[in-house]
């Protein structure tokens, strides 16, 4: 009996191309999504942290420190939710090719980026730096800072790549 092997079409160079930067971005999501995840279980470790140490520690904060104005922690964190929303805008410029939106809403992005640092900058000058009250709330938001902190360099990056028509739709 005579088989004969199944012809397998070639791919041209330029489909070649296109499945591979496809399997990339698939790729690229996989890894974002996972390091969600990851970001995602740390901030809920320091949330838990901070509830298990106020259950030992009454009344919180502990006697002789003074509990933190919720002024510029409010206002810090409205500036945070207004840069979600200008991100969300530079993803949108992008997926309708305006590229002059995407550079107006990232340089937005990072700007309020840094005046929540700024926030947190003044916010920390205001604690006292001792005990476990103060270890708590430094690490949550000394995490949170870096974490925007590694926002603003990726942002900036990208603005850079955009600047030399490195993104379209």
């Amino acid at each position: 009996m005579d088989y004969q092997l199944a012809r397998i079409p070639r791919l041209d160079k330029q489909e070649e191309q296109r499945l591979e930067r496809e399997r990339d971005l698939r790729n690229k999501r996989t890894a974002l999504q996972l390091w969600r995840i990851a970001n995602g279980g740390i901030f809920a470790f320091f949330i838990l942290a901070n509830y298990l140490m106020r259950q030992q520690i009454t009344p919180w904060p502990p006697v002789g420190i003074e509990r933190i104005s919720a002024t510029v922690p409010l206002l810090i964190s409205l500036v945070l939710l207004v840069s979600s929303w200008t991100a969300v805008r530079a993803q949108r410029s992008i997926r309708v090719d305006n590229a002059k939106g995407l550079r107006r809403y990232i340089g937005m992005t990072v700007a309020l980026g840094a005046v929540f640092l700024a926030g947190m900058v003044i916010v920390w000058r205001t604690t006292p730096g001792t005990g476990p009250y103060s270890a708590i709330f430094f690490t949550m938001t000394g995490f949170h800072a870096l974490h925007v902190l590694a926002g603003i360099i990726v942002f900036g990056y990208v603005y850079n790549k955009s600047q030399q028509g490195a993104y379209s739709a």
